[in-house]
């Protein structure tokens, strides 16, 4: 059985896109999808702005997107996750030049099997993964709320894993009252022993918030989902020993990176807010989300990731 296609009419005509990670693997296919759709504006977010330009002229140079939508705005800003300042910067400026947006697709994403701090002291994965995508989502969400006045729906995707089902937490400690979730997640002494485990919690987190994010802000619809298995540049972090094995198995059986794209869009374009999304269908997350210690640690993790926000942010709009 083929997975699901997208709509044969299917428009994006007078809509704009922001996608974050958006200079190479499911990001650039991510525009290529929309741009050939008619979108009015995408805008590629990217930690290089040399490899982001790049990523713009190989898609004004597709032949369909120069011929069906030779018009559209593509627009090339820089931000690294792995930084607050970075984040807060690239913010408010697109929210001086950009005044709404119909889709915002949080995709940049790492994966360090060994403990990289990044410049505020955090754990690579947890602060690039999971924070820094629940931070840009929160400062846009105004953008997102203005865009859908024009009648088209507005969308926040979160690019997740399925990784996220292979999470290991001990949701006990967690919820004990002294315990800052963030904190713990971004500390070295934290580390989980087993390598694999600090990309599929943070994909795990970014899976609740977007599942919690769902039931504060009823404006805007937000799903996360996973775009199977696909090669793309998140493979270069692994060790020697490993990346070589996972490399020829993605090009074995993976997925072309566009039809991952096309695929997953339709997370993007669905009604059904607070979903997680695989191979094009609403999908069961992690059996943890379904558990009463689980939803109790999703509503903690979102409201301390919202008060750090605040903290970092005094003017920054929170759902309700």
């Amino acid at each position: 059985m083929g997975l699901p296609t997208l709509p044969e009419g299917l428009s994006f005509e007078n809509q704009s896109i922001l996608i974050t990670g958006s200079n190479t693997g499911i990001g650039l296919e991510f525009a290529r999808v929309f741009l050939r759709r008619k979108a009015k504006a995408v805008y590629l977010v990217v930690r290089s702005l040399e490899r982001g330009n790049n990523a713009a002229s190989q898609l004004q140079q597709d032949p369909i997107i120069s011929k069906e939508n030779p018009t559209a705005e593509i627009k090339v800003y820089q931000c690294d996750q792995s930084s607050f300042e970075s984040v807060l910067s690239f913010t408010r400026k697109f929210k001086e030049e950009v005044k709404s947006l119909n889709s915002l697709v949080l995709n940049a994403g790492v994966n360090n099997m060994s403990f990289l701090p990044t410049v505020d002291g955090w754990e690579s994965n947890f602060q690039i993964n999971y924070f820094g995508a629940a931070l840009v989502a929160l400062e846009l969400l105004p953008l997102l709320k203005e865009g859908q006045k024009s009648g088209a729906k507005s969308n926040v995707f979160f690019t997740s894993s399925l990784m996220h089902t292979k999470a290991s937490i001990s949701t006990k400690a967690l919820l004990a009252e002294d315990v800052n979730v963030l904190e713990y997640f971004a500390a070295k002494e934290n580390r989980p022993w087993d390598p694999s485990q600090p990309y599929a919690i943070s994909k795990l987190l970014l899976t609740m918030f977007a599942e919690e994010l769902a039931k504060h802000e009823t404006d805007v619809v937000s799903t996360s989902g996973c775009p199977g298995i696909v090669l793309t540049e998140l493979d270069r972090n692994l060790p020697f020993w490993l990346k070589g094995p996972v490399v020829l198995a993605k090009k074995l059986i993976g997925r072309e990176v566009f039809n991952s794209a096309e695929t997953l869009t339709q997370a993007i374009i669905t009604d059904k807010t607070g979903t997680y999304w695989s191979d094009g269908v609403v999908k069961s997350h992690a059996s943890l989300l379904d558990t009463e210690d689980g939803k109790k640690l999703q509503r903690k993790l979102y409201e301390q990731t919202l008060q750090k926000c605040k903290e970092l942010d005094p003017d920054i709009y929170l759902p309700a």
